[in-house]
């Protein structure tokens, strides 16, 4: 049987159900469906789990947004890698048959570095190099493996250079609600943020959507609802916001709400709650950043947060289930994992069938 290897910050034990959790998740049933037998390699050791933001860790990602470096974990030999994490591409180069090389870009930590380290001035230092040194890496480390995978459309642009390997848009999956009822046309009474308040860019991008928009929106009648893990938090923020902490049921929280709101502007790649609220047929309203990380064709789906202050405010469509499972389903990354594989010969077109 052929054999795969995935690097990622957690194991399959502790995988996190946001973003980045979901997409080495879905590598693995892709993975598996096409014949390999996969395993998930975690850089944190077992019980280090999703790390808490001590005041150590703070002050290092006010200085430093992005890692540098880091080796890849003891791994068996495997005829396919799959490494989701910058910060050990060096060491996969090194250390592993470029042949066997899929560079998974969740997002792209030049991006990253800048948009975090612009949260502050202490930040904003350290971002700025940072960024310029990724941007540098960046393009030396895509012309190594045998293909690069984006989760951001918009960041395919990376392999745009003739020595460049291939690159990939296959973004991340998300399972759609059993009954979506969508919300297109209603008017927006109540907009609601969904996420993990342990992730920095979700705490900076929030705050600063609640600067800049809370009153407005209050004024205009429009509540606002928060949920997630670590989202007590915003009640010491001074903003009229509702906060249901932690949720049980997605389909609860989205039928709470009238429209989706993903005020992001750091970090990179696809954000997974504006395909998370699509997928249960809610409008996704957000910023050019996370616009981004769609095609052209599915950007439309992105309205603008500043259509809710319009008179009268506007929501944009919602994909039909059918138009949502050709992009986003798993069945959907399968395919195109299964299509790239067959590209780089890691399957053969009858073993791809």
């Amino acid at each position: 049987m052929r054999t795969a290897n995935i690097v990622y910050w957690y194991g399959k034990s502790e995988m996190p159900k946001d973003g980045g959790g979901l997409r080495a998740l879905a590598w693995q049933e892709a993975l598996t469906a096409l014949g390999f037998e996969t395993t998930i390699h975690a850089l944190r050791p077992t019980g280090m789990g999703v790390q808490a933001q001590t005041p150590l860790r703070k002050l290092k990602k006010k200085l430093i947004p992005m890692p540098l470096r880091g080796a890849l974990p003891p791994m068996t030999p495997a005829d396919l890698n799959v490494v989701t994490v910058p910060s050990v591409f060096d060491s996969a180069i090194r250390v592993l048959p470029r042949a066997s090389l899929i560079f998974d870009w969740m997002d792209l930590w030049s991006v990253n570095a800048r948009t975090m380290g612009s949260a502050s001035i202490m930040s904003r230092p350290g971002g700025i190099c940072q960024g310029l040194f990724w941007e540098v890496r960046q393009r030396r480390l895509v012309n190594s493996p045998r293909a690069n995978v984006f989760a951001g459309f918009g960041d395919t642009r990376l392999t745009d250079s003739a020595d460049a390997s291939p690159g990939h848009w296959i973004p991340t999956p998300i399972t759609p609600a059993s009954s979506g009822a969508q919300s297109e046309g209603k008017s927006a009474r109540t907009v609601g943020f969904i996420g993990n308040f342990d992730y920095p860019p979700n705490v900076m991008s929030l705050r600063k959507f609640f600067k800049d928009y809370a009153g407005e929106f209050i004024q205009k009648g429009i509540a606002i609802k928060v949920a997630g893990f670590g989202s007590e938090i915003v009640k010491d923020w001074g903003f009229p916001v509702e906060v249901l902490g932690r949720v049980d049921s997605l389909s609860d929280f989205y039928g709470q709400i009238d429209a989706a709101i993903v005020p992001i502007d750091h970090g990179g790649g696809i954000k997974a709650k504006a395909v998370e609220a699509m997928a249960y047929g809610v409008p996704v309203l957000g910023t050019a950043h996370v616009a981004n990380g769609f095609s052209p064709e599915w950007s439309s789906f992105i309205g603008r947060i500043e259509d809710l202050l319009r008179q009268p405010s506007q929501l944009p469509p919602v994909p039909s289930v059918e138009e949502f499972d050709i992009q986003f389903s798993q069945r959907a990354f399968t395919e195109s994992v299964r299509s790239m594989l067959t590209t780089t010969g890691h399957l053969t077109a009858q073993s791809a069938l």
